[in-house]
């Protein structure tokens, strides 16, 4: 038995913290994604998860007050962050204050999940762009304690996972800050485990990581801290299937948060775009180095940004030349015919063949890549080629 239909539940989990009778799962569906499931042997019928579902309970959303570019002004946060460390800035207020900072982090080399963090040394562990779902577990539970205790929080995650914080609450505590991340659609962990396994040994592993100095590239590290792959647009699937939208949640393409109103106090992101119309000093330097977009809907979302101004450089902007660029401020990720048939191939012969089959063209460009770049004389004379050069 489910609580909403399958095609619009998000995975945010707060139906499964919310239930009285611990019945409810996250289980994967035969498109792939992971839903709310009731154990009906279990089941008191309370009727407490379909109360609080956001899904059939949408929050209410707010406008942008206002929009800045920002960056962190302690280089090292700034080049470690995933766009100009806004996030990590925010945190680490709050953490130093003496509260609580959620957000995404490897608690496996593959595995992804919200995490508490109230010591400074522990703030890097929130770093860094995941493309990949992260599980919630138990952390609107601990949210709501932390809430009890009188502790300040900071909670970042998806517009779903916010959503779904505030349903599980039941209200918008005033020691609560919430951030949503500009967020264009996610695959599920499982998606992203199938793909390491046709490419290296996930036991390998030590550590993974999808954005850093190096752009838009997946890195896979061994124990021994070298890397084991390098997987970029060019030659990863499973990154040319995020990049592009059609490995994400079959919810994503329909994504109610996915609008210049937002259910957080914050919205973060890349300020993409930015000086094309308005002129902001070196731009494409400054995007290339990390710039953060700052949404502020409330209140509580200005107060914090105000305490983090030492360590913040803001300048102001237009919500309009933020949603201009972020097409996720606008609407969702529109499907795709590649997307249909990811999530229709997943339950008729599994994660690993949806991800190589999906996008035929894709995976013949990508295997007549590799063999070019195994074979030296002819990557040598395809670098001789200008129009070739460049997608090698």
């Amino acid at each position: 038995m489910t609580i909403c239909p399958e095609e619009r539940c998000t995975g945010c989990g707060a139906c499964q913290s919310a239930c009285p009778a611990d019945c409810i799962n996250l289980a994967l569906n035969r498109a792939g994604d992971r839903v709310a499931v009731i154990d009906e042997s279990r089941c008191t019928r309370c009727g407490k998860c379909s109360r609080i579902c956001p899904v059939l309970h949408p929050p209410v959303l707010r406008e942008s007050r206002t929009a800045l570019a920002a960056y962190a002004v302690e280089a090292q946060v700034r080049q470690s962050s995933a766009s100009g460390g806004a996030a990590a800035v925010l945190a680490r207020q709050v953490v130093e204050s003496g509260g609580c900072a959620y957000g995404a982090a490897f608690t496996a080399p593959t595995t992804v999940k919200l995490v508490r963090v109230d010591a400074p040394a522990q703030l890097s562990r929130l770093q860094g762009s995941k493309y990949v779902h992260a599980a919630t577990g138990s952390a609107y539970r601990k949210v709501q304690s932390d809430l009890k205790a009188g502790r300040q929080v900071l909670f970042t995650g998806t517009p779903c996972q916010v959503a779904g914080l505030y349903a599980y609450l039941g209200s918008d505590p005033p020691r609560l800050t919430t951030c949503d991340l500009v967020c264009h659609g996610v695959p599920e962990a499982d998606t992203l485990n199938a793909y390491l396994q046709t490419e290296l040994n996930p036991a390998a592993i030590a550590r993974l990581t999808f954005r850093d100095g190096d752009g838009w590239v997946m890195k896979a590290y061994g124990r021994d801290g070298g890397v084991l792959r390098r997987m970029d647009l060019k030659n990863s699937l499973y990154y040319n299937g995020f990049m592009e939208g059609y490995l994400y949640r079959t919810g994503c393409y329909t994504c109610p948060y996915a609008t210049e109103k937002r259910v957080a106090d914050l919205t973060l992101g890349d300020f993409w775009g930015i000086g094309e119309e308005t002129p902001y000093p070196n731009a494409a330097a400054e995007l290339k180095k990390g710039l953060s977009l700052i949404l502020v809907h409330t209140d509580k979302g200005q107060a914090l940004l105000n305490a983090c101004a030492p360590a913040l450089v803001t300048t102001v902007r237009t919500p309009a030349e933020a949603v201009k660029k972020n097409h996720q401020l606008r609407h969702p990720t529109p499907d795709s015919p590649a997307a249909r048939r990811f999530h229709n191939l997943y339950g008729k012969k599994g994660a690993a063949y949806a991800i190589a089959h999906c996008n035929e063209k894709k995976r013949r460009t990508l295997c007549l890549r590799r063999a070019i770049r195994h074979c030296p004389p002819l990557l040598a004379l395809c670098r001789k080629i200008p129009k070739l050069r460049d997608k090698l």
